[in-house]
């Protein structure tokens, strides 16, 4: 049957109320069709939970990290941020120049979450984790990522890379 025009959907009510899809494979495809496009118009390069930037000829690298989840419809996510030192950042590629640089066991340089990095009053929040439910719309949680992104992790991404240039 072809629909002259969507079916209504009950407010509140999943986009995909019917969906067999696990957390995990709404997690890869609010990650894909989501936050990807969007770290991709900031500039960044990358795939899957790993994005790297160029900015003043220093690398930038932004990270989804997800936690364990106690439900099984549910995921939650934060972002890391990293700024590897000059040292770390020139020894990886010397090593192996066809691989985009990885981040070491024991980083150097800045590291932080976007919860470290967003205030409210002047003090940093410090544990900032988004949760996504399966079959629910994911658009507003990705605008709402990449607008934290853009204003307190892209400013902070800066001021280190030439803070340490």
């Amino acid at each position: 049957m072809i629909w002259e025009h969507e079916p209504e959907r009950e407010e509140g009510r999943p986009v995909e109320a019917e969906t067999n899809r696990s957390a995990q494979d709404w997690f890869r495809l609010m990650i894909d069709m989501g936050l990807a496009p969007g770290l991709r118009t900031l500039g960044f390069l990358g795939a899957g939970r790993r994005y790297r930037m160029d900015v003043e000829g220093r690398r930038a690298e932004v990270y989804i990290v997800q936690s364990q989840s106690l439900i099984d419809s549910r995921i939650r996510f934060t972002l890391a941020l990293r700024v590897p030192s000059k040292d770390e950042w020139a020894a990886q590629l010397r090593v192996r120049p066809y691989h985009s640089a990885r981040p070491s066991a024991d980083p150097t340089g800045w590291e932080a979450t976007i919860g470290q990095l967003v205030t409210v009053g002047g003090y940093p929040i410090e544990d900032l984790w988004w949760e996504l439910e399966v079959g629910h719309p994911f658009e507003s949680l990705a605008r709402e990522v990449l607008g934290t992104l853009t204003t307190y992790g892209l400013p902070a991404l800066r001021h280190h890379i030439r803070a340490n240039s």
